[in-house]
């Protein structure tokens, strides 16, 4: 039971972090899939924007089923200024509506307020506001390269100020509404990339296949987050590989607690099995009852285990457990994540845990087994 217990507990955790990182990354960054232009991917420049014309619209509208909600975006690297101050940015056009849907960006707002999509001024991190001492109100200058050498320039006044955990984004972010940033990058009805947020995400690899198929290969690509973050699935198959070698270890230190039950439960009944034996019982029926024991024994044991460690695990899911320390809060902020130990109650955890360790314990019932037929009447006879 307490094998059980615990192998669920600490693939709980770890499954956590990873939902929890894996969530970030299509909640901040890719969303489930993306339409791009074929050359964007390797080389994201706007130059490279994808023109969203009806043959796009139609072939997401033909899988609106599947298709939770869009969420268009164009964006690129430009120079922001405030007299004779100066950063490099990284301007994107949004529908908040959209970005509020996905990642709930307006929660960030720590000064000011969001704009809405007819508004033409800009919402900027607090990095960048610390550095250029910008404030709402004041007015940021942006100069950059817009669609095919054009040049893109502007003054827009600071409408707020959102507080991102990465320094990355909190030092380079800044918003414009989708149609003024298109207008800044002289790029009308073209986007960098549109995200595509699924209502199941399990069918994300057959819906970028079925959607691949409706678009001209030569102008667009449809990509999985998988396919765009190939490092960080690279990274979590690395870490599944660890985890598998740390569970493993689990499973032997369970498998040799349960060995050692057995051993103390077969030495306190060897005059038992003398009895039996001396009174007519075959070795071949003792052996078959020890195996019945171990069996119904171990599978009460899971049970039980999955049964008291469920309402654990779910409070848990639905209440993570604060991070406390300070280097460690620190340390996890810096990855994006809330700064808590997620805990996953999927229900494969459960089921895949309490049969490994039933299948441990049945491999481990077969020590009495061997037992009893190598039992000899006098060693039973003087215990």
């Amino acid at each position: 039971m307490f094998a059980t217990i615990l192998a669920i507990a600490l693939m709980s955790i770890i499954e956590g972090w990873k939902d929890e990182m894996v969530e970030s990354i299509i909640s901040n960054t890719t969303g489930h899939l993306q339409i791009q232009d074929v050359l964007y991917h390797d080389e994201s420049s706007i130059d490279h924007a994808l023109e969203y014309e009806e043959e796009v619209k139609q072939t997401v509208a033909k899988y609106g089923d599947d298709i939770k909600y869009t969420v268009p975006r164009i964006e690129g690297f430009c120079l922001g200024a405030k007299d004779i101050g100066t950063r490099g940015v990284f301007l994107t056009g949004i529908l908040p509506e959209k970005e509020n849907r996905m990642n709930d960006l307006s929660s960030r707002l720590i000064k000011g307020e969001m704009f809405s999509a007819d508004d033409n001024y800009a919402v900027i991190a607090e990095g960048v506001a610390t550095q250029l001492e910008l404030s709402t109100g004041d007015t940021l200058v942006l100069i950059g390269q817009g669609f095919q050498g054009m040049t893109a320039a502007g003054k827009y006044k600071v409408g707020g100020i959102l507080e991102f955990p990465l320094p990355e984004q909190n030092n380079t972010m800044v918003y414009l509404p989708l149609k003024e940033a298109q207008y800044f990058f002289a790029a009308p009805d073209r986007l960098n990339r549109l995200i595509m947020m699924m209502e199941d995400e399990r069918e994300a690899d057959r819906l970028a296949q079925q959607m691949q198929n409706d678009l001209d290969d030569d102008w667009y690509t449809v990509k999985t987050w998988e396919q765009l973050m190939p490092d960080k699935v690279a990274a979590f198959e690395a870490r599944d590989a660890q985890v598998k070698v740390f569970v493993w270890v689990l499973y032997i230190v369970a498998g040799f607690g349960i060995l050692g039950t057995v051993i103390t439960m077969m030495h306190e009944r060897l005059r038992e099995f003398g009895i039996l034996l001396s009174i007519g019982l075959k070795r071949t029926q003792l052996a078959i009852i020890c195996m019945l024991e171990t069996i119904f024994i171990s599978f009460i044991g899971v049970i039980t285990g999955v049964v008291v460690g469920f309402p654990v695990i779910y409070r848990l899911h639905k209440n993570p457990i604060p991070i406390t320390d300070d280097d460690l809060k620190e340390a996890i902020i810096d990855f994006g994540l809330e700064p808590v130990f997620s805990f996953s109650a999927e229900p494969g955890i459960f089921i895949y845990q309490a049969v490994t360790i039933f299948l441990i314990a049945i491999i481990v019932g077969l020590y009495p087994v061997q037992k009893v037929f190598r039992l000899e009447m006098t060693d039973s006879a003087s215990n």
